[in-house]
């Protein structure tokens, strides 16, 4: 499984959003991070299929996904930061309805609900409308959404904005067990909340690449640009304003 990025480049009303993005990607968690602006949310737009990009093309196991969208939207899950519950239906009754959307079948739906309502810990709120649910639980729900295809490429966009600590541990950790069969990118802000849980960081400024490594060599190559002509060595977030403003 593998999905490409080459050259992607994204304007609107001529002020470029992405420029010449490239990235190879296989399984794993991937860590999108970048100040507002700098074009998080346009770059998985983009590999989600919802923007077609001005230059450039993405790959998905070899096929043009620009040319053929559905060859990677059949595998895909995405998660946007405004996941658009309908508030008057329960839990089951919007991951019904939703997957019914994404295209999966009755049976399919009535073994993978109990599956993805276990797997965030809300399987007793199934039959609650969701109105009824704090915003932490809600976000579950829409993260048990996303999942409730078993996804090959999973895209979430700020996925724990609305969760305690706790909850922000148990999804990383569930999402890292998920990419051991998947493609997982997740955009956030906060570097020190995703370092324990990605493979590997990729860091946009301005639109484009500033930083695509592992963690552990975010501190070291910020170091090599400014922190050793001070004498000094950054710490992570330090290491991430470098590469980031």
């Amino acid at each position: 499984m593998s999905l490409s990025l080459n050259n992607i480049s994204y304007k609107i009303n001529n002020k470029t959003i992405l420029q010449n993005i490239n990235l190879s990607l296989s399984k794993g968690v991937y860590g999108i991070l970048g100040l507002n602006g700098a074009g998080k949310t346009t770059l998985l737009n983009v590999i989600s299929t919802l923007t077609t990009p001005e230059k450039g093309s993405l790959q998905y196991d070899n096929t043009d996904v620009v040319k053929n969208p559905l060859v990677l939207r059949k595998d895909l899950s995405y998660m946007p930061q405004n996941f658009g519950l309908i508030p008057d239906l329960s839990v089951t009754q919007n991951l019904v309805y939703f997957g019914m959307l994404k295209g999966l079948s009755s049976k399919t739906l009535k073994k993978n609900i109990p599956d993805v309502l276990e797997f965030f810990n809300i399987f007793h709120t199934k039959d609650t409308p969701v109105k009824n649910l704090s915003g932490g639980t809600q976000q579950r729900v829409a993260l048990s959404l996303a999942l409730v295809n078993n996804p090959k490429v999973l895209i979430l966009d700020e996925p724990t904005s609305a969760l305690d600590p706790i909850e922000r541990i148990n999804f990383y950790e569930r999402i890292k067990e998920m990419s051991e069969h998947a493609i997982v990118l997740v955009s956030s802000h906060n570097i020190y909340e995703i370092e324990k849980f990605v493979d590997h960081i990729i860091i946009l400024k301005n639109g484009q690449i500033s930083f695509s490594d592992t963690v552990d060599r975010l501190v070291p190559e910020a170091a090599a640009g400014f922190g050793e002509m001070r004498g000094d060595i950054p710490n992570l977030e330090k290491a991430f304003e470098y590469f980031a403003k």
